[in-house]
């Protein structure tokens, strides 16, 4: 065998070649000539990544690389995408990364410390610090305690059905469900803000579980007559307070003892959203030396004390319930109950839906109820103040 040189491009090749290796040139007569030289693979721009093959046997042999940063020695430094089983798919995911450059690291990122810089994110503050947390607050993390299957996973790989079989399970309440949904969704708008997902799959769940705290029961005339006849019992005072005022349970339990206002005859608060927050409800006149009774002395809570200490709201409940059985009220009421009862006590006094609305702080049907419309303190105190209360309700 011999070199000789290719009458083409001048290049050096072996005297036994078919085709010249440098440009191609068929070296011989006949059908050999038409023999095509494969194609070399096409360089990638600089900076765009690269497809290596790992040595040894691997399921996934195939490792897409792509320079992230510089080390401390001043030479690139690469992240990994992933490894794949072929080269196709490899080429295939350091394209998709090409299209939208993301931290690989952003994909590694736990449900749990996703949860943990959403929560700084939104609330300024760490989850795990103690203190005096807002109703908001308190429901994100009760929320998150009980997506405890999601903590361990990568935000990046979790699906719809991951986050449908947190919703579905058995122990947990409608209320919580909820709370917890509201959790994923807000979670997944701050994720997609900051690309740490490609998709929001918050949206494609769903709550199939029976809504079983909307249809209260509200006190018919028959046992509020009962509750007044007998107020002197203990805790009785407060339920009718609750039914007088139309308070959620903590909204009234936690208010500040300086936003009950005895000399304007007013409690000022609120819980839950915007339309619920700082409003203002008059103190109807008959519950009025109620209050002004469960003011006296020094207690942090209009509610929950027994006259003699500050109690929780699980022992609150069960003097609730005690209350209602001395005054020999058999139908199993909640203090949510007290809420209806002051909305259809409103309704059956013929105040307006409007007025309704904002004293039980619900949102409007339209632009119209929630914006343009005002109510000021006397027509809110009017309204209130036509509830019949004894023998005339």
């Amino acid at each position: 065998m011999a070199l000789i040189q290719c009458p083409e491009c001048s290049g050096q090749i072996s005297d036994r070649a078919i085709v010249c290796p440098h440009c191609g040139l068929p070296m011989r007569d006949g059908s050999i000539s038409t023999i095509t030289p494969r194609k070399a693979r096409k360089r990638r721009p600089n900076g765009s990544g690269t497809v290596v093959k790992l040595s040894g046997k691997r399921k996934n042999p195939f490792q897409v690389r792509v320079n992230t940063r510089i080390d401390i020695n001043g030479y690139p430094a690469y992240d990994v995408i992933g490894n794949y089983p072929d080269r196709v798919s490899a080429e295939i995911a350091l394209a998709e990364y090409n299209k939208a450059p993301y931290n690989p690291n952003d994909r590694k990122k736990l449900f749990s410390e996703v949860f943990a810089s959403w929560y700084q994110w939104k609330y300024k503050a760490p989850y795990e610090v103690r203190g005096k947390k807002t109703s908001a607050q308190g429901c994100a993390i009760a929320a998150y305690k009980k997506c405890s299957q999601l903590h361990g996973m990568a935000m990046w790989d979790i699906r719809t059905q991951n986050l449908q079989d947190v919703l579905d399970r058995e122990d947990l309440s409608f209320s919580t469900v909820e709370h917890v949904r509201n959790l994923f969704r807000q979670m997944y708008k701050y994720c997609i803000q900051y690309e740490l997902v490609a998709k929001d799959y918050s949206q494609y769940t769903k709550i199939t579980k029976e809504n079983d705290n909307v249809h209260g029961i509200p006190f018919t005339r028959e046992e509020l007559l009962l509750l007044w006849q007998h107020k002197e019992i203990p805790f009785v005072d407060t339920i009718l307070i609750y039914c007088y005022s139309g308070w959620r349970i903590n909204e009234l339990a936690r208010m500040p003892i300086d936003s009950i206002d005895l000399e304007e005859r007013t409690f000022t608060g609120g819980l839950k959203n915007r339309y619920s927050r700082n409003r203002t409800v008059p103190i109807h006149s008959t519950i009025y030396d109620m209050v002004c009774h469960r003011l006296e002395g020094n207690f942090k809570s209009l509610i929950y004390h027994d006259g003699e200490k500050d109690i929780s709201e699980k022992d609150y409940r069960k003097c609730f319930n005690a209350a209602l059985i001395s005054c020999g009220i058999q139908t199993e009421h909640t203090p949510h109950d007290c809420r209806h009862t002051f909305n259809v006590l409103l309704d059956s006094a013929g105040v307006d839906r409007v007025t309704r609305y904002k004293l039980m702080g619900h949102k409007g049907n339209d632009i119209n109820e929630t914006v343009y419309t005002h109510k000021d303190l006397e027509q809110l105190r009017a309204a209130v103040e036509s509830i019949k209360v004894g023998h005339d309700c």
